[in-house]
């Protein structure tokens, strides 16, 4: 009698994402496991794919993600499946949704990194499980695993004060960190090079960790510093996980294009790998670009954030107000100004009707006629209540230091960016190059084109890695029994097009995807089905 499956990838070079060698086989899909691999030319199924001279791989997991917001307004994440993806990990850089507690001079609409205004559209998110609910309700195309964010839980009582947060503070940040935890999140992330984290002192950050680590949950940090001090960084990282019992995974952590020392990346490093070795559960990660995202309210000096509150939109048609702002930029931005730095800042959503999108931060200040520090503040008073959506994506590093990361087989690859859509509210846009493309750009650039990568470690190193790190443990491998994440792809087209200036491009060589069993790319087009799940738990089961 014939085995029943409903699905078999005949034929197909299995990279299986445990770092071990490709190997002929096939693989059988029975509702949402995988249910057989087998040598190949051996299954029968209800639906058979040919997957001759493709590579089938585990869906890939992005444990870097800003989809907060997006995922809430339309979930099929287009622009995640079509590049393979099928679980992300939100909340990252101490951004997010939820929870969140009105007791500030902030609204809930001005923590989700990208902007939030839709929120007024979708209703009571202002709790975690709520958050989770809601994403379950509305559909999700890729399963969602979020952190909680730090800066959120910071903003909730103390909004953006450059100050310490009292005793009391503290147990009510650290009590949202509990009920988040339990209610599905993976972890806690936190932003502090950002306001409000940047406030935060290594102590806070230790007592919100602990309730995370004694959870078994991931601490996952973009780091104090990515400059000259980054070695005491990467210790703070180390101190903060060791003391809650938290995993450490410290966020798109190597040197920046203008710190000229590379020693101090290695002893930063070092710093990290010397932890692991102590039994502090420690990972870093790279996306495959030299550009990468930032919003421009970073810009923005926290003590200006701080005075206009959720007022910040109003208070930017101030005249008086901006050119105090003008006056005092963020120290970091001034120095990338006066080294030319606007030049290679791409403006990826202006917050209104696109008309700066593709352009440099230069091209604008030509066009306005003004100081580029005048027209960076301009498009952020143009957008009006939208402002904490106007993003650029800059060049964070240069080649060198991209080239040792993406070859360290101990950085996971990452995507760093939003979500996006072919249709719908999200069509279009780009929020990061990793939006449409960061899978598929290391398997066409850095596996296929230059050799810098096998494709067993690259697959390893977006499957199985990110899997252990927050905590999956039936995904991210093809093996019996395991959630039905997959994706077929072929290894001599695939790749991505995307550029800072042009950032909506959809991947190429793209076949299939499943998520749970259900297909989300069907020879290479969307689907429009939704079978992600939601919440550590429910994503674990």
């Amino acid at each position: 009698m014939p085995e029943r499956n409903d699905l078999v990838f005949k034929n197909v070079m299995l990279v299986d994402g445990t770092g071990l060698p490709a190997r002929s086989a096939d693989v059988a899909v029975l509702a949402d496991k995988i249910h057989r691999v087998a040598e190949p030319n051996t299954l029968a199924g209800r639906t058979v794919v040919d997957g001759t001279n493709f590579i089938l791989a585990p869906g890939f997991i992005d444990i870097h993600s800003h989809a907060d917001m997006p995922l809430l307004v339309d979930g099929r994440a287009h622009s995640a499946v079509t590049q393979g993806v099928t679980t992300v990990v939100p909340g990252n850089c101490g951004f997010g949704v939820a929870p969140f507690r009105s007791g500030s001079n902030l609204s809930q609409k001005d923590m989700p990194l990208g902007g939030g205004l839709a929120l007024d559209e979708i209703g009571d998110v202002t709790t975690f499980p709520r958050y989770l609910a809601k994403l379950r309700d509305r559909g999700v195309g890729v399963n969602v695993v979020p952190l909680v964010a730090h800066g959120l839980l910071r903003a909730s009582v103390a909004g953006f004060e450059l100050r310490g947060v009292t005793r009391s503070e503290l147990a009510t940040m650290a009590g949202m960190a509990a009920e988040a935890m339990d209610a599905g999140a993976a972890g806690l992330s936190s932003g502090l090079e950002y306001a409000p984290g940047i406030a935060s002192t290594t102590e806070e950050l230790m007592a919100v960790a602990a309730p995370v680590g004694a959870r078994g949950g991931l601490y996952a940090t973009h780091c104090r510093h990515r400059g000259e001090f980054i070695v005491q960084a990467a210790e703070e990282g180390v101190r903060v996980a060791e003391s809650s019992g938290a995993r450490l995974q410290v966020s798109h952590f190597l040197r920046r294009t203008t710190e000229p020392d590379r020693s101090l990346a290695k002893r930063a490093i070092d710093a990290l790998r010397a932890a692991d070795g102590r039994g502090v559960r420690t990972r870093y990660d790279v996306f495959p670009f030299e550009y990468g995202p930032s919003p421009v309210t970073a810009f923005v000096p926290q003590s200006f954030k701080a005075e206009a509150g959720s007022e910040l939109g109003s208070c930017l048609q101030d005249p008086h107000f901006v050119s105090r702002i003008i006056g005092n930029l963020e120290p970091r931005f001034v120095a990338m100004l006066d080294q030319g730095g606007a030049s290679g800042m791409y403006i990826s959503d202006d917050g209104g009707d696109g008309r700066y999108v593709g352009q440099t931060l230069g091209d604008v200040a030509a066009l306005k006629r003004v100081p580029v520090a005048n027209a960076a503040i301009a498009l952020l008073k143009e957008a009006g209540e939208r402002y904490g959506s106007v993003m650029i994506n800059e060049r964070w590093a240069d080649w060198a230091a991209l080239q040792d990361a993406m070859t360290d087989p101990n950085f996971i690859i990452m995507g760093d960016g939003s979500m996006a859509n072919l249709d719908g509210p999200l069509a279009g846009k780009g929020f990061a190059l990793s939006d449409w493309g960061y899978a598929t750009a290391t398997l066409g650039r850095f596996v296929r084109d230059l050799g810098l990568l096998t494709v067993e470690d690259a697959v390893r190193r977006m499957t199985s890695a990110p899997a252990e790190q927050i905590g999956l443990t039936n995904r991210g491998v093809i093996r019996e029994g395991f959630a039905a994440d997959l994706v077929l792809f072929d290894p001599s087209t695939v790749g991505s097009g995307v550029r800072p200036d042009n950032i909506p491009v959809v991947s190429s060589g793209i076949v299939e995807v499943l998520v749970n069993g259900v297909s989300v790319v069907s020879r290479g087009s969307v689907t429009n089905s939704t079978p992600g799940r939601v919440g550590l738990y429910d994503v674990r089961a």
